[in-house]
């Protein structure tokens, strides 16, 4: 089966131009004044959650079809009927964004949709959440660690709900 797939940054501090779109969180010193940390690859971090997410379903059997950052349902439903695309999967990122200092804090607000070829709904999980995910390390590719292990954690949550799963058999 091929799915159209499309990872779109709506975090509204990328979208007015406070941060940047390859920003993923903040590291604080000493005194908790906050650093920006952005993405190990220098991409947008939307971009980058699109290749793992690409690499996941891939792996179990899907060909995927990068449609990155699209959000217009009618474009996507072009590129899914050019592609033979029988799926279209819409991620919406509204927030993500780790705050790391005496402990790790995760900001996150998405939205997962899946919809045929033609853009008609068929599923759809959120999620939005402030938690802690754990104390901070000393050294920033730990940090980096958990807040990784944290995406592959909340992804699988969005992907394996039921409705979700059934939507893309």
């Amino acid at each position: 089966r091929t799915l159209i797939l499309s990872v779109v940054d709506l975090r509204a501090y990328v979208l007015d131009g406070d941060k940047e779109p390859n920003f993923v969180g903040l590291q604080r010193g000493g005194f908790g004044n906050p650093f920006d940390v952005t993405t190990m690859s220098g991409r947008p971090m939307t971009e980058d959650m699109s290749i793992s997410i690409t690499d996941s379903l891939e792996d179990v059997g899907y060909r995927v079809v990068d449609a990155q950052g699209e959000s217009n349902i009618d474009n996507l439903t072009r590129i899914a009927a050019d592609e033979d695309g029988s799926r279209i999967v819409l991620l919406q990122v509204h927030d993500w964004k780790s705050d790391i200092y005496m402990s790790t804090t995760l900001h996150c607000d998405m939205r997962l949709q899946v919809l045929d070829g033609d853009g008609e709904m068929l599923a759809e999980n959120q999620m939005r959440f402030v938690q802690a995910i754990g104390g901070a390390h000393m050294g920033a590719e730990k940090n980096s660690q958990t807040v990784s292990d944290e995406f592959a954690r909340r992804m699988g949550y969005l992907f394996n709900k039921k409705e979700v799963r059934s939507a893309l058999e």
